[in-house]
């Protein structure tokens, strides 16, 4: 693993972040009340017994060192040759602006490897006519992101039948090298491991900046199994640095977020919650017009903060109106999937699967440090180290 991974880790295990995984909501041993309707907020109380340490300090350090943007990608193991060329593989994007960001170096890839593409577009909830598709056409490897196994289960079943192989990006689904894996699932990237690290990296930042007195609330989507683990893990991982700090939720919907009524919802919490001073926002397309609308509303008092940041994110951090947001290289989760496909293609077996399916991340806090990202190209975010597709290169013994 390079070197700035190690230190970010070493700075939030050091904080005692990292002492237990995070379970689903039937396992907290936290205070909670259902939501009767989608954007009505989750209570959910944090607050524990006061702490025999310097909370803000030991914060500060593990923040400090979170701000790392990496220069190598973490892994380091080379295919045992150059991969065979010819190969089919299809790419399942989704509806969703984070689907055509996992998607954007696709044709690079293909391109790289010899190998022909086809994308096919799918609804996130009704993914397998898509899926059917990519089998019908032929393809010996198919990428999807954001969609459960469950979703495709028969055609899933029918390709692992014919020897076609999955890769999988952002769902809880195991892999068939983790224990309770599925055969034929090569690797899941950006799955519940990797959330739960970049939202533990995440809560020593909040804990830090609110002097540990930070009262956070969290704008989620719970219809993504991936998503709620990042929920539980920055709870806990606030509860388990700051004895003061507390935790909410306002979960709401594709469907809100579509029809444009997360910024109502957030500035009706606010209002009704006016101790609350942090909103955290799970990926970077929930905060689309809240500012505006929270400066309409007269609300001033508010840092708005997430994971899985987009431009428009980075945009509000240099104009001063966000303040900090974490990173989610998904054009780098192509490149990890395409290296399981790689390896498999040799049949070589992937011994750092584990150590690509967490994808690298680091926190914007600065308009300089958002401002160089944007100027830096990309789609929409941070694609991953500049230098990541020669580094994939002379893994896959590619001149």
């Amino acid at each position: 693993m390079r070197k700035s991974t190690v230190r970010v880790a070493a700075a939030v295990f050091a904080l005692g972040l990292f002492a237990a995984s995070c379970g689903s909501d039937s396992d907290s041993t936290t205070d909670e009340t259902v939501a009767t309707e989608d954007t009505t907020a989750v209570t959910e109380d944090t607050t524990t017994e006061a702490p025999a340490v310097d909370e803000v300090a030991a914060a500060k350090e593990a923040a400090a060192q979170a701000v790392t943007i990496p220069e190598n990608i973490a892994l380091t193991v080379a295919a045992s040759a150059t991969p065979p060329t010819g190969k089919k593989v299809a790419w399942i994007s989704c509806e969703l602006p984070s689907c055509p960001e996992v998607g954007e170096d696709w044709p690079v890839i293909a391109k790289l490897l010899g190998w022909e593409l086809k994308v096919i577009n799918v609804k996130s909830f009704e993914p397998a006519p898509g899926v059917q598709q990519a089998l019908d056409w032929g393809a010996n490897y198919i990428a999807i992101s954001g969609s459960p196994i469950a979703l495709y289960q028969a055609q899933f079943d029918a390709g692992i039948a014919k020897g076609v192989k999955f890769t999988s990006g952002y769902t809880t689904d195991k892999p068939q090298t983790v224990e309770g894996g599925i055969e034929g699932l090569l690797t899941t990237v950006g799955d519940a491991s990797y959330v739960e690290m970049a939202m533990k990296a995440f809560a020593p930042w909040v804990i830090a900046d609110s002097n540990a007195e930070a009262k956070v609330v969290m704008v989620n989507i719970r219809d993504f199994p991936v998503l709620v683990a990042a929920e539980e893990a920055f709870k806990a991982a606030l509860a388990a640095g700051c004895a003061k700090c507390t935790f909410d939720v306002i979960p709401v919907t594709i469907e809100d977020l579509g029809g444009g009524k997360v910024p109502q919802a957030v500035a009706s919490y606010l209002q009704e919650n006016t101790e609350t001073n942090y909103v955290h926002f799970a990926f970077g397309g929930l905060p689309t017009g809240v500012s505006a609308a929270l400066k309409t509303a007269g609300i001033t008092n508010v840092k708005l903060v997430g994971g899985d940041f987009s431009a428009p994110n980075l945009q509000e951090v240099v104009d001063g109106t966000h303040s900090a947001w974490t990173s989610n290289p998904k054009a780098e989760a192509a490149w990890v999937m395409a290296h399981a496909m790689v390896l498999d293609s040799l049949g070589d077996t992937y011994t750092e699967e584990r150590t690509g399916a967490s994808l690298q991340t680091f926190i914007v806090d600065t308009p300089e440090a958002a401002k160089a990202i944007l100027d830096g190209g990309g789609l929409q975010n941070w694609k991953g180290p500049k230098t990541q597709a020669d580094q994939f290169k002379a893994l896959w013994n590619i001149q």
